[in-house]
């Protein structure tokens, strides 16, 4: 049972993470850019990232905005709950049933020095609140029958504690002379609401009473044929008469199917209404270069050395109006080609894509992940170091603790007459494993506390506690995966400059293109990622978890009595693993933030505008691929960019700018005419002409 349990959460959580990488891809196709509105996005926002799951990149559409938020929101909120409940749909549960062995015996005097009294345990009998222990005596005293309290306080601390520490088989009632005449003569129904004295008063009064006989001055009972999970026998037979068992959550399943059911017709209902029709997402940097190629008005001219998210220069149309547009007015100090009341943004409309002459230097110093991410970075490098460090001194403490019981239990076995003992012969590490416990389940687990009996809040607490840490790993995987993704594209963008080779495509087909992988990631890269956080949930899952135990009245068929209760379990072992592999994953991610490439070609990490100021000069997609680098001379300023033709070395030191409109006919024309991009007879004669 123990060893089934770890394997379907396993499984469920492997099951989860494809789940959730299918509803990231078609988050992706929501938040992607399609052809028709890049050029907008590339004239009202300056740029915008390619290849991301970024929700902000909605905000970027030029139309369907309201639409494609909901459809987000829609995956989003379907998705939290396989976060948030995952884990809980299959959980242990352990069953207590009261005992059916009732034994009734007269007795000149009861004796209060026992232990195991349950009377003295539990109630002595003379206290105001009602407590399962004093009515559960009561009744098996007046009707033969064991059953506990209807009332949803009907465990308190003291009995729920006896309960899940012990198995009752037999329950032994104690009564004196003045009782003799009231054992057994009555039935439960008949009993209920009788016989109870809400506000007991006086030295021999009592809870309960009937004539001269009075609870706990003349009834007590004491708990027999006992099977205790031994501290020290966690794996004995002796856990046989609980009734253990894996037990489906059915509220929470139900949820998560609903959800499952609602992303799963969406995500079918996409796909069909896709079929037969032309692809427009962006979803790679190759969709944007092919796109940007085969359609001119979303080239991006006058600029080809521009790294990623730089500052570009635009254009802004300012319309006068009566209130600060007076005769004289001088033009505004700030700004590029802005004109003047430059406070008044309402009247302006800005171009950020206007093709204005925008040179750079060719150098090979590259900046860093983290500086491209610039506030981001400083948000995730919180997160991470917080996550890390909590997880590193839980272990610590729990390394302590371990380290502490280990010598007790050193110093109690090196005395001669311990040694030989059952204690001493099990073994330092089963007296550790029961301690602390190792894996989440049954019995690998140790308790931190209880939640409410028969509580709402209670139940959503236990789903919170076993799926909140795998909900705020997920957050930070997102980033990690992010993160990945940026350097994934940075790493393919790269490339070029060295290697001729096939873009990989999305929106078309041909020898030209390659679609060895969807999205970004390769499968070297993503299937280890996943295996990574399918492991990383389970882990987290088995390091802290909730286990039910169940109290079973069915004595009475017409009253039948259950209660609930959740323990908050943890164990070691994972707790162990889980950190270590959250600070590998914190090295991994600082590793990324100061991930850079170096080289002539501009920076990209998913910069649509750095596509886009790159394909002027490519008009085919040729088998052996294509290739950047240096274009040749334009009118004042040097070229690079993609080329299906072959490519100069970048010129270190020299001012890039590409080609204005006009030059790039013209050096269309030279390639359609076989003059090659260092230009020809015919360019030269047209250049002439104009």
């Amino acid at each position: 049972m123990e060893g089934r349990n770890v394997v379907i959460h396993l499984v469920i959580n492997l099951a989860a993470t494809m789940i959730l990488g299918m509803s990231n891809t078609f988050q992706q196709l929501i938040t992607s850019l399609s052809t028709k509105e890049l050029r907008f996005a590339l004239s009202t926002v300056e740029d915008s990232r390619v290849g991301t799951n970024s929700p902000f990149n909605i905000n970027h559409k030029q139309k369907g905005k309201l639409s494609a938020w909901l459809q987000w929101i829609l995956l989003i909120g379907t998705s939290l709950p396989v976060h948030f409940l995952a884990n809980s749909v299959i959980g242990p549960t352990v069953y207590f049933q009261p005992p059916t062995n009732i034994t009734s015996s007269l007795v000149e005097k009861l004796d209060y020095t026992k232990s195991s009294t349950y009377g003295r345990n539990l109630r002595s009998g003379l206290r105001e609140n009602e407590k399962p222990g004093d009515r559960s005596c009561w009744v098996a005293f007046r009707t033969g029958h064991y059953t506990i309290s209807q009332s949803r306080k009907g465990l308190d601390d003291g009995l729920s504690s006896e309960l899940t520490s012990w198995q009752f088989n037999s329950f032994a009632v104690s009564y004196t002379e003045p009782c003799a005449r009231y054992s057994k003569t009555t039935t439960i129904e008949a009993l209920r609401g009788k016989e109870f004295n809400e506000h007991p008063t006086g030295v021999n009064a009592t809870l309960y009473s009937v004539g001269g006989c009075g609870f706990g001055r003349d009834v007590s009972c004491e708990v027999t044929d006992r099977h205790r999970t031994s501290h020290y026998s966690n794996y004995d037979d002796g856990l046989g008469k609980q009734m253990c068992r894996l037990s489906v959550r059915m509220s929470a399943a139900l949820i998560l199917a609903g959800c499952l059911s609602i992303k799963a017709v969406y995500m079918i209902t996409v796909i069909l209404q896709g079929r037969r029709k032309i692809k427009t997402k962006c979803l790679t940097f190759g969709d944007v270069i092919a796109a940007s190629s085969l359609d001119p008005s979303l080239q991006i001219h006058n600029e080809c050395m521009v790294n990623a998210f730089d500052g570009h220069r635009h254009l802004v149309h300012h319309t006068c109006h009566a209130k600060h547009c007076r005769p004289g007015a001088e033009p505004s100090e700030t700004g590029d080609s802005i004109g003047h009341c430059q406070k008044c943004k309402k009247f302006n409309e800005t171009n950020r894509a206007a093709d204005l002459v925008h040179p750079s230097i060719a150098i090979k110093y590259k900046k860093s992940l983290i500086a491209n991410l610039g506030g981001n970075a400083i948000t995730q490098m919180a997160i991470l170091m917080l996550s890390s460090m909590a997880m590193f001194g839980v272990s610590v403490l729990l390394g302590v603790l371990v380290g502490s019981a280990a010598q007790f239990f050193n110093h109690q076995c090196s005395r001669p007459r311990e040694k030989g003992s059952e204690f001493c012969r099990r073994g330092q590490a089963h007296f550790l494993k029961y301690q602390f416990g190792y894996f989440g389940g049954f019995d690998t687990a140790r308790s931190l506390g209880t939640l409410p009996i028969n509580s709402v809040n209670g139940e959503i607490t236990a789903f919170a506690i076993s799926n909140g840490a795998q909900l705020l790993y997920s957050l930070i995987y997102l980033l990690l995966l992010y993160n990945f993704t940026l350097i994934a594209m940075e790493h393919d963008w790269g490339q070029f400059e060295r290697v001729r080779d096939r873009l990989r495509c999305t929106l078309v087909e041909g020898e030209g293109f390659k679609q060895s992988y969807l999205l970004q990631l390769p499968k070297k890269v993503l299937y280890p990622m996943m295996f990574f956080s399918s492991m990383m949930h389970w882990l987290l899952g088995q390091s802290i978890s909730t286990k039910e135990t169940i109290w079973s009245d069915l004595t009475d068929p017409a009253h039948p009595v259950e209660f609930s209760q959740y323990d908050v379990v943890y164990g070691t072992y994972a707790i162990w693993l889980s950190t270590a592999l959250m600070l590998a994953q914190t090295g991994i991610c600082w590793w990324a933030f100061t991930y850079s490439r170096e080289g002539f070609m501009p920076q990209m990490y998913g910069s649509i505008r750095a596509c886009c100021a790159a394909t002027t000069q490519l008009a085919r997609f040729p088998h052996a691929g294509i290739q950047w680098g240096d274009l040749g001379q334009g009118k004042k300023f040097r070229h690079a960019g993609f080329s299906a033709e072959e490519v100069d070395e970048i010129i270190p030191a020299e001012l890039y700018c590409g080609l204005d409109a006009e030059e790039d006919d013209l050096k269309k024309l030279d390639d359609d005419t076989g003059e090659g991009h260092g230009g020809g007879l015919k360019r030269r004669k047209l250049l002439s002409e104009r």
